[in-house]
């Protein structure tokens, strides 16, 4: 279990992107290779869950990871310019509304994921030869 400073300016969900942004870099994930989920994130770093999913959503903004729904989310084949410079808004905390849209973002995400899950176990049982259609 990792602890993230206490006396930082920055937001902890740019902490913790920092952190796997670095990994990454280092060659600790490989390019396709998984990542911690956000709740293996929240459990390492101690923060709430929303925390780490805005660290995944900024990683996935800046293009250091995909995600693949119900799958989890994966290191970039391409990953971005370093030596790029910071957006202007780096460090800033996020809006209300942008929270507000992540969190329903997330929301309906899981909604797919589930319903996703739901058809494929379908799929699953129209495809069975075993299970002859009446």
């Amino acid at each position: 279990m990792k602890k993230l400073p206490k006396d930082s300016d920055t937001p902890p969900y740019r902490l913790v992107a920092q952190e796997l942004r670095r990994q990454i870099s280092s060659g600790r994930y490989a390019p396709g290779e998984q990542i911690p989920s956000s709740r293996d994130l929240e459990a390492r770093y101690e923060i709430a869950n929303m925390t780490a999913r805005s660290a995944l959503r900024l990683l996935r903004d800046e293009g250091w990871i995909n995600t693949l729904p119900g799958r989890g989310n994966f290191v970039a084949d391409t990953l971005p310019d370093q030596t790029a410079e910071p957006a202007p808004d780096a460090g800033r905390m996020p809006t209300r509304e942008y929270v507000e849209l992540s969190e329903r973002l997330d929301g309906l995400t899981q909604k797919v994921d589930s319903l996703l899950s739901i058809l494929q176990q379908l799929g699953g049982l129209t495809n069975n030869p075993q299970n002859p259609k009446s």
